[in-house]
């Protein structure tokens, strides 16, 4: 999972240079993509034992949402 994070900031940081906002929504896929991880069937999911699945895939989609939010509420000055 880590690994899965620091790919998506990297490709997020390389997607920044060509434009803000598009930085912005691919760094939001990665809680994305871990709320669908959570959501899997139990072989995928036996790493994450000590919370809640709806608390997980709850949270990780609210801070996906509020990155793409916040890319688009934040004025561009060129």
């Amino acid at each position: 999972m880590l690994l899965g994070c620091l790919l998506g900031v990297a490709a997020a940081a390389a997607c920044s240079i060509v434009d803000f906002r598009l930085g912005a929504v691919v760094l939001a896929v990665v809680p994305a993509v871990l709320a669908g991880f959570r959501a899997m069937p139990p072989p995928w999911t036996d790493v994450w034992t000590n919370r809640s699945k709806t608390v997980d895939i709850a949270t990780c989609l609210l801070f996906a949402g509020l990155l793409v939010v916040l890319a688009f509420l934040v004025p561009l000055t060129r």
